[in-house]
């Protein structure tokens, strides 16, 4: 009998197994009394389509995967495939939860190229120059990239041949404002900014103070370059567009005006327009109707009609190669061409004098560094360094590789040519960057390569005969100049060796 009542309870347990785990599920809260019926339904969930849907819309939304694609990219590509396998709309947050639990269970997905937006920024002590890497997925595994690769640590940086220049009309043709940041990696991969000239700006939301300040100075008709800007087809991206370039009404007459405006901007509203989307099938999704579109914000009737039916399509509706066309159409249509040369000729010709310049001078730092590895190499290493260098970062509380180069720069002779003979001096406690050539550094500081020759010539001299020049030149009422300070060390040597 007690066999009989044994099954019997193993078989009432196994039927009542799931029931009996809702219910306590329900006891513990609340809200699993509302799931109760999709647990005992036959509805389709999400997580039971998803392998089917998302390497198809991968492939769609990155172009055979030839481009990175970010998570709401991805979110367009696939909601309506999901909204027909399961009757029901899947939410941003949803997706984003099911993409990572998807590609961390499937091998293939793990090589897709997914980028999220930057959070955060990954700062490096220090190096010559600041070093600052965006804490997003693409910039941190270019930077692991970079130093996962051995360099040559004799390797001697040069002048940079780029003309250096941050002026508008300069350096940038135009300015391309992108209402989201999530583009800039797939802007980076198809090199908009590289082949048009453009700068790049783009904010969260409605532009800063600091971007309409910098709009307003660098886009001014009659002295700037023209502003492309690209945004959602909403109220909010036309708002976006329009209060970029000047002030609402309301703003004004409510005291709530951020930044008043000192130019007229040379602006073009690249959309996305109505015409665009249709031209490229996007799909609209559902928002909160407006209360009233202002009519400075250069709506078609069709987009007023859009908007006020509660509908609105964003950029990340493009795919990736249909984002990559229209925005290359868009600035071909606004007259930004590709390969862009400055019209100032006298910008061209100062170029071309320093290139000619940089050209022989990092041909002479080339030359420079081979010498200098030479004699490098031929150094004794002073026994117990790395007890020296210790002390000394201590003592002058410098980084590591400040204290090596200090006390390099100490053994190594320089060795100062003119004509046939050579002369050699050495540093002392005289500080350059670790790791970066004279040349460069000095051109960095705007110094140029004839002061630079001086003061490679007045290295040779001590400091107590440096102290003496400056001493006479001003007793003498005589201006101080790398000149004089050098004609006057020169004079008083030879005297010296004469007598």
């Amino acid at each position: 009998m007690s066999d009989i009542l044994s099954d019997l309870k193993k078989c009432v347990a196994g039927a009542t197994k799931k029931w009996t785990k809702q219910r306590k599920a329900e006891e513990r809260s609340a809200r699993a009394r509302y799931s109760r019926e999709y647990i005992y339904s036959d509805r389709v969930n999400f997580t039971d389509v998803a392998h089917r849907i998302l390497p198809k819309a991968y492939q769609h939304a990155s172009g055979g995967g030839v481009y990175v694609v970010s998570k709401r990219q991805l979110y367009y590509a696939s909601r309506e495939e999901f909204r027909k396998a399961t009757g029901r709309e899947i939410t941003y947050e949803r997706f984003a939860s099911l993409v990572l639990r998807f590609v961390n269970q499937n091998r293939e997905a793990m090589n897709w190229k997914l980028t999220a937006d930057p959070r955060g920024t990954l700062t490096i002590p220090n190096t010559f120059s600041e070093t600052r890497i965006p804490c997003g997925t693409l910039a941190i595994d270019d930077h692991l990239k970079a130093i996962a690769v051995t360099s040559d640590n004799h390797e001697c940086p040069r002048v940079p041949r780029e003309w250096p220049s941050h002026k508008p009309g300069e350096r940038y043709q135009a300015l391309l404002y992108i209402e989201k940041e999530g583009f800039e990696p797939l802007l980076q991969q198809a090199r908009i900014a590289e082949r048009y000239s453009l700068a790049v700006l783009s904010c969260k939301g409605h532009s800063v103070v600091a971007a309409r300040k910098f709009v307003d100075h660098a886009c001014r008709v009659n002295g700037g370059v023209p502003l492309v800007i690209a945004h959602d087809l909403d109220v909010f991206g036309f708002q976006i567009a329009a209060r970029l370039t000047s002030v609402s009404v309301d703003a004004d007459m409510g005291d709530r005006v951020a930044y008043w405006f000192k130019n007229w901007i040379d602006s073009t509203d690249l959309g996305l327009r109505l015409e665009d989307a249709r031209r490229y099938g996007l799909t609209t999704e559902r928002c909160k109707r407006p209360k009233q579109i202002p009519s400075d914000l250069g709506c078609t009737p069709d987009e007023v009609e859009l908007l006020k039916s509660g509908q609105r399509i964003e950029l990340n509706a493009f795919t990736a190669p249909q984002f990559v066309e229209w925005l290359e159409g868009s600035l071909a249509k606004a007259g930004i061409r590709e390969n862009w040369v400055p019209d100032d000729h006298q910008v061209i010709v100062e170029a071309y004098r320093r290139a000619a310049a940089v050209a022989r001078l990092n041909a002479a730092i080339e030359d420079a560094r081979k010498q200098a590895q030479e004699e490098a190499s031929k150094l004794n290493i002073p026994r117990g360094l790395r007890q020296q260098i210790v002390r000394h970062a201590k003592k002058h509380r410098v980084p590591w590789d400040i204290a090596v180069f200090q006390a390099a720069a100490k053994a190594m002779p320089i060795a100062t040519a003119k004509g046939d003979s050579t002369t050699s001096a050495t540093l002392k406690g005289r500080d350059v960057h670790p790791g970066v050539a004279v040349a460069e550094w000095a051109a960095s500081l705007g110094i140029s390569p004839a002061v630079l020759s001086h003061a490679e010539a007045l290295a040779g001299f001590t400091d107590e005969e440096f102290d003496r020049a400056v001493k006479s030149l001003k007793s003498r009422g005589q201006e101080i100049t790398t000149d004089a300070i050098l004609s006057f060390l020169k004079r008083s040597r030879r005297q010296r060796r004469s007598t």
